[in-house]
């Protein structure tokens, strides 16, 4: 009882002083608790937790939090005085987005295209340095030989002897005559060779043909009309072979180079064709003779005549 009886008086003073100081007091079963202005303490029966919190942080928090909702009723009423739909805005704004993504797509795009045409464009640079390059090969002034092709035309066709029945003048009788299933004068032969450059005539069908003058007399030289570009000429010797039969079929005579690649040829055609033996004539009778008996092997020379197209430039068309 006197415990209780000095308790509380002590608790009232205790709870005057609070409030003077302007403190209160609040009892929790077990635990008291006492609210400051800066300090919060807890009182408990076996220890005592104290956790400051600072007042100036708590009012700056406060602050801040009342400016954020100040600013948002601000832009709230601007929307709405303004009349600004928001959802149209970031509709707008979607669409920019969209706009910009189509954008970078197209640049990309164009890049690839770039990137692809640059490639495109080594290539055909590299395609035309080789094609520079062949026709310089071709048009090189300083090779004097040169491999060419072309069809050549003979003064002699290759015979064709055989042996054919003809009505004699007895009744039911025959005659074996001899005839030439490949007569004519004229026969066509496809040619390769190499032409042996002797004189070059470049700068002379190159340059300005005029008139001279000998004496009292204008001694006209020809016309000749320049191209665009200067081409090659020159004379030399052409040796090669033809037909089916190559290592008996041969051609050689002057040849006349003209424009870079063009050659005309004028010789002779040294082969060996089957011929009838002495004593036989195309329309001779027989009597017991066969073919193999009235013919042999024999080389003749017959003119020709020959327009010939340089190799290089046939594999430069070829490509």
């Amino acid at each position: 009882m006197m415990k209780t009886k000095y308790f509380i008086p002590l608790l009232l003073s205790l709870l005057m002083a609070t409030a003077v100081s302007g403190q209160d007091t609040v009892h929790l079963r077990d635990t008291v608790v006492l609210f400051r202005t800066d300090t919060l303490v807890i009182h408990k029966t076996d220890t005592v937790v104290k956790r400051v919190v600072d007042s100036t942080m708590l009012k700056n928090m406060q602050e801040r939090e009342a400016l954020m909702a100040e600013k948002e009723k601000f832009y709230k009423e601007i929307f709405t005085k303004s009349g600004v739909d928001q959802n149209k805005i970031e509709a707008e704004r979607d669409r920019y987005r969209h706009l910009v993504d189509s954008l970078n797509n197209l640049v990309r795009a164009a890049e690839l295209e770039n990137v692809r045409k640059e490639e495109a464009n080594k290539y055909l640079t590299q395609r035309a340095k080789d094609a520079e390059a062949r026709v310089a090969e071709a048009t090189n002034r300083k090779k004097k030989v040169r491999a060419i092709q072309g069809i050549a035309m003979r003064f002699y066709r290759t015979p064709n002897w055989e042996v054919r029945l003809q009505p004699a003048e007895e009744a039911g009788t025959y005659n074996k005559v001899l005839r030439n299933r490949n007569a004519g004068n004229i026969e066509f032969d496809f040619v390769t060779g190499a032409s042996v450059m002797l004189w070059d005539l470049t700068q002379f069908f190159n340059k300005d043909h005029k008139s001279v003058k000998i004496g009292e007399t204008n001694l006209k030289t020809p016309e000749l009309r320049k191209f665009d570009q200067d081409f090659a000429y020159d004379v030399g010797i052409y040796v090669g072979f033809g037909g089916s039969n190559l290592f008996k079929n041969f051609y050689v005579g002057p040849s006349f180079r003209f424009v870079d690649f063009f050659y005309f040829t004028v010789g002779v055609n040294i082969a060996e064709y089957n011929v009838l033996v002495s004593g036989y004539e195309e329309g001779s009778v027989l009597k017991s003779e066969t073919i193999d008996d009235v013919t042999a092997k024999s080389w003749l020379l017959k003119p020709f005549l020959a327009l010939s197209i340089d190799l290089d430039f046939l594999s430069y068309i070829k490509k």
